[in-house]
């Protein structure tokens, strides 16, 4: 004949053992469920910042025309082809960094330019580096945005801000590109180099920067012939849709030096 006593303790005992195996599975679930996370955003990641964007193709980048020129990149990465946008920020009398022209906040741009997937040139003019740095970092952009420093102070300051962000370092010479590379030391930076510079001034760099910028050529010279001829990753441009057809045009493809 069983005890009641010894019954209810049994069955406390079972309800305690199964609550446990509850709470171990649902553990489990929950650190599987976070761990999918992270995974898939480690994916985004290198699939979406700049050198993983560089080793898929040309990146056109839309020069300054104000905080519309997003949505417009938006509509160049969606014909296949990268898109970026070039913006210029400064200081603002409340003192959060603002993008020009326009009102809008940096913070605002990079929470669209993050779900747009939509690269990130800014000239940081008289905004401090180390203030756009950390609006980049809350963002999660590190690897999605250059800096642009205005001079040498502000370069050293960019590079200073964010050992991940990718720095643009103006190169007029090879003295520039040797001293841009003592400069940056493991930094990761971009050479940024005048289209009238010579085509061996373009290969000097490419052995040591991790991109190399240009703007659109004259005239004179088609487009793709001047980047066929010179390792270019991203090319500066007021006329980004038509750039991105002329060079998807048959017999306009371009090619990169290794």
């Amino acid at each position: 004949m069983s005890h009641p006593e010894k019954g209810a303790d049994i069955s406390v005992c079972c309800g305690a053992t199964t609550s446990h195996r509850c709470l171990k599975k649902i553990a489990f679930a929950a650190t599987l469920c976070a761990a999918s996370v992270a995974v898939l955003a480690i994916h985004h990641t290198k699939t979406s910042g700049i050198m993983a964007r560089i080793h898929h193709g040309l990146i056109v980048c839309a020069s300054n025309t104000g905080t519309q020129s997003v949505a417009q990149a938006a509509t160049i990465s969606s014909m296949g082809r990268p898109g970026m946008v070039r913006l210029s920020l400064t200081s603002g009398a409340d003192g959060q960094v603002a993008v020009e022209p326009g009102s809008s906040t940096l913070a605002t741009i990079l929470d669209t330019a993050s779900h747009s997937n939509t690269l990130l040139m800014l000239d940081l003019h008289g905004a401090d580096p180390k203030e756009v740095a950390h609006e980049v970092s809350k963002a999660h952009m590190r690897d999605r945005v250059i800096f642009v420093p205005a001079d040498y102070k502000s370069t050293a300051a960019a590079l200073k801000a964010d050992s991940k962000v990718m720095v643009a370092i103006p190169i007029n010479s090879e003295r520039d590109a040797y001293n841009a590379h003592r400069m940056a030391g493991r930094h990761p930076y971009a050479a940024y180099l005048s289209p009238t510079a010579a085509p061996s001034l373009f290969s000097l760099v490419h052995r040591d920067a991790e991109a190399i910028i240009t703007d659109t050529p004259s005239a004179k010279i088609s487009t793709a012939d001047f980047l066929a001829n010179r390792p270019v990753d991203i090319v500066i441009t007021h006329q980004p849709y038509q750039l991105t057809t002329s060079l998807t045009v048959p017999g306009s493809s371009t090619t990169h030096s290794e």
